[in-house]
């Protein structure tokens, strides 16, 4: 179990403090410093600072959302104003059990 204990029925990961480019379980973002490593992106760890809002969670909102939080962006606000429907389930990264 990682530390931090449950929030809203998920699991919680500790803010980790500073980045590291050595690839441990701990990190999930260790991988993806290589980047900085091989001169793609001069600062990686930047990232985190950033904020971005999301308005529309559908097709490629949701995958937008997604990979933000893939890649640890610090803070990250998602507005949608419409509901699930079944009609969409096929695109979207949502169970039946979510419509509404």
């Amino acid at each position: 179990e990682m530390e931090g204990g449950k929030n809203d029925g998920g699991l919680k990961r500790e803010k980790i403090d500073k980045m590291s480019a050595e690839v441990v379980d701990s990190n999930p973002y260790s991988r993806l410093l290589a980047l900085q490593t091989m001169g793609i992106v001069t600062n990686y760890a930047a990232i985190r600072s950033f904020s971005v809002l999301i308005v529309g969670m559908g097709g490629l909102g949701s995958v937008a959302a997604e990979m933000l939080t893939r890649c640890g962006i610090g803070t990250l606000k998602l507005f949608d104003y419409d509901s699930i429907s079944l009609a969409n389930m096929n695109r979207l990264f949502y169970t039946p059990a979510q419509i509404g």
